[in-house]
C-alpha cells in the first residue's frame, strides 16, 4: 500500500505569532513581519508507510515545537498522536528538520503543527 505526504499545514505558526514576545522588550517592539517565521526547508521524501498489526490511522499527528531564532527547531514534541507509530515518527522528524529563516532579535516562537497525511 502507498501513501503520500501531501502537505504540512503551517497554520498554527502564523496563529502563535503574539506569543512570540520576548518578555525583555516593551509593548510595541516587536515587529510581526520582520520576525514572522517563513518555512525554507520540509521533508516531502516519504512515499510509504507500514502499518504494524493492530494499527489503525485514526487522525493527523500534531507536533509541538519551538521556533529558535536562527531559524532551527527545538524541542518537538507529539502532542497527538496518529495511531500508528511509523507516520507519528515521521511527523516528528519532518518538524525537527524543518528549517525557518533566520529572525535575528525576534525571541523564540512555540508553536505546533497538524501535520495532514492524503493516502491514496
Amino acid at each position: 500500500m502507498r501513501f503520500i505526504v501531501i502537505a504540512v499545514l503551517l497554520l498554527a505558526v502564523s496563529a502563535n505569532l503574539s506569543a512570540a514576545q520576548d518578555k525583555t522588550r516593551t509593548e510595541g517592539e516587536y515587529d510581526v513581519r520582520r520576525c514572522a517565521p517563513k518555512l525554507i526547508k520540509r521533508d516531502r521524501n516519504h512515499s510509504e508507510f507500514h502499518f504494524r498489526e493492530g494499527e489503525e490511522y485514526r487522525h493527523s499527528p500534531v507536533v509541538a515545537f519551538q521556533i529558535l531564532e536562527s531559524g532551527e527547531t527545538a524541542n518537538a514534541v507529539l502532542k497527538r498522536s496518529s495511531g500508528v507509530a511509523e507516520v507519528d515518527k515521521y511527523a516528528l522528524k519532518s518538524v525537527q528538520e524543518a528549517k525557518f529563516t533566520k529572525r535575528s532579535g525576534c525571541g523564540v516562537i512555540e508553536s505546533q503543527l497538524d501535520i495532514t497525511i492524503d493516502f491514496r
